[in-house]
């Protein structure tokens, strides 16, 4: 059985490039649900966003062909909204939590500094990325291709950006984060949310200039690290205004 398959535009990337743009025909020996038929031309389910049988049927990932058809597969729209279901994705996401996967790391402590819940490790196998990201109902940001097709990730976005600032432009874009960021209001070192704590509480544990030129502070209630907005944070935050993620 021959299926004529299109993939859109956004999803060309994932695809040999003699299937670019164009429909192609695909031969079906087994039988197989539409997620392994996209999965098995390079596209993860993660990135599917519509599915039309004969250009005008929607279909889901389990429906199984019986006959010949079209195929067209559209990718997931930004800004995307996963608070809502759709024929794709039943389950929907009622705060937006993220996973990074290794390659992604320095994104990971980027959006932190936002005020994204953002797990990451070096240490995270893909099997423990995708018990994470079912288990914690977490988005995996990764430029892994073969991680988001574990069937327990249903939310994902493969990064097309190499370099972290334009991989967090695009994750901010893509989500639509930007009336979410609450800049620095999470621990850089461990994730938790900030409390503001009292000078005199911690003046022990400052050095002298940082005593005299600050006066407000934050503690992570998790690693009791002390913060303050010093040059580091000023010059982040400038970075972010640059790169248009921080108004």
């Amino acid at each position: 059985m021959i299926l004529r398959i299109k993939c859109c535009r956004d999803l060309a990337f994932f695809l040999p490039r003699i299937h670019r743009h164009r429909r192609f025909d695909y031969h079906l020996t087994r039988r197989a649900n539409l997620k392994d038929i996209i999965e098995s031309i390079g596209v993860p389910h993660t990135e599917v966003g519509h599915i039309r049988i004969n250009h005008s049927l929607p279909a889901g990932f389990d429906y199984i062909p019986k006959t010949a058809i079209q195929l067209d597969v559209k990718a997931v729209k930004a800004p995307t909204d996963y608070t809502r279901p759709s024929l794709l994705r039943s389950e929907t996401l009622e705060t937006l939590s993220f996973v990074a996967d290794v390659n992604v790391i320095k994104l990971g402590r980027l959006m932190i500094l936002l005020g994204f819940d953002v797990c990451y490790s070096k240490g995270y196998s893909d099997r423990s990325i995708a018990d994470l990201a079912h288990r914690e109902k977490r988005i995996v940001l990764t430029r892994d291709t073969a991680l988001l097709k574990r069937n327990r990730i249903v939310f994902a976005r493969r990064l097309r950006a190499n370099h972290p600032y334009d991989q967090l432009k695009e994750t901010v874009e893509f989500f639509n984060l930007k009336p979410r960021i609450r800049f620095f209001s999470r621990c850089t070192l461990c994730n938790a949310g900030l409390n503001r704590v009292d000078k005199d509480a911690i003046l022990d544990r400052l050095e002298p200039k940082t005593k005299k030129y600050y006066h407000t502070f934050y503690q992570c209630p998790e690693c009791t690290r002390v913060f303050w907005c010093g040059s580091h944070i000023e010059h982040m935050r400038s970075a972010f205004e640059r790169l248009g993620v921080l108004e």
